[in-house]
């Protein structure tokens, strides 16, 4: 790698855990069903990452560049040790990553029980198209920023063909759209045209950390698709989860946590120019130092964005009766990845 990131030192930061940290471990004990689906998951060992280019070294994708099954099960059991996680993996997205070997590290060693969503390279469609008639990929991801420079188009990174095998064999895509919902719901909506009996899941509410102008709009129409879901990777928003909810539907959004990016800690806050941005309570090597310096008090006392993002569903989730909270918490824990990746079918 010719970029150095001090991963370790980040893990031993982000397992220096808080006395609010240790409580919210006994809360969700408590509240979280017995056994939970993670529809959302990075995995891939060090020897699978070839560089660190520069635009990745930038970008908190690059926080830890790699974590390996025993870590993700070591802090699964951490934040939760009396429950039983099921997992749908990927290896990490950036570019330099070697996915080929990254994807049979996953499909070779992965628990039975757990799932592989194929990491997909779109300028090796040949590739891509091949693996998925293995057996146990469960899930298609590609993403933009594999592309230099980063895709703005879906099709871009998804090509057409690689999407017509996946409607074929009724493979799921996970789509990390190149942009918020809002401002690319015409590229994701001619795709459910193109595509009629593609299932897709977009990724963290469609990249939505806060309401923002027109999202009501975009849930609006993506509800008209029955074969478009959401996960709520990365999403500390309760009035975006709660919204989702109300539109969408409780059948459609799964639990993802985005790890190991889940173990950061940071806020969400408004920058005078650069607009929605997050600040860390850790001096992360991709921050930018002047604005680190300006606006990190505002992260004090954070907590794991793991915790964020549970808080956000389970405030909404609350909003309902003690009957309909049950179910609902069930559909999005469990049953809709349960069904939406086919963890219920044997690999």
């Amino acid at each position: 790698m010719d970029q150095i990131v001090p991963r370790d030192i980040y893990l031993a930061h982000a397992r220096s855990f808080k006395k609010s940290e240790q409580e919210f471990i006994f809360l969700f004990e408590e509240w979280l069903p017995e056994t939970i689906i993670n529809c959302h998951a990075h995995c891939n060992l060090l020897e699978h990452v070839l560089e660190i280019s520069e635009q990745a070294y930038r970008h908190m994708l690059s926080t830890f560049p790699y974590f390996s099954l025993e870590e993700s099960r070591e802090w699964q059991k951490l934040f939760h040790p009396t429950k039983t996680i099921r997992t749908l993996r990927f290896p990490s997205v950036f570019r330099g990553v070697d996915h080929k070997v990254a994807n049979l590290y996953l499909l070779k060693h992965s628990l039975s029980e757990d799932r592989v969503a194929l990491y997909g390279l779109p300028d090796d469609k040949s590739y891509t198209i091949n693996m998925l008639t293995h057996p146990r990929v469960s899930a298609l991801k590609m993403y933009f920023s594999y592309i230099d420079p980063p895709a703005t188009q879906i099709y871009q990174y998804f090509p057409k063909e690689v999407l017509e095998v996946a409607e074929k064999r009724d493979i799921p895509i996970i789509l990390h759209p190149p942009m918020r919902i809002t401002r690319c719901l015409d590229q994701i909506l001619q795709i459910v045209k193109d595509f009629p009996r593609l299932r897709i899941c977009l990724a963290h509410l469609s990249l939505t950390k806060s309401v923002v102008s027109g999202l009501e709009e975009a849930f609006t129409a993506i509800a008209q698709y029955p074969q478009v879901s959401f996960d709520t990777a990365l999403v500390p928003s309760a009035e975006v989860v709660a919204m989702a909810l109300r539109i969408v539907g409780s059948d459609r959004i799964m639990y993802g946590s985005d790890e190991p990016l889940h173990l950061i800690r940071s806020v969400v806050y408004k920058h005078p120019s650069k607009g929605e941005r997050i600040v860390t309570e850790c001096s992360y090597h991709w921050a930018d130092p002047e604005e680190h310096l300006m606006f990190r008090s505002l992260a004090s006392g954070s907590f794991h964005a793991h915790w964020q993002s549970l808080f956000a569903i389970k405030e909404v989730i609350d909003r309902f009766s003690l009957k309909e909270r049950q179910v609902i918490k069930q559909k999005l824990f469990y049953n809709n990845a349960e069904s939406f990746y086919g963890f219920e079918r044997s690999p």
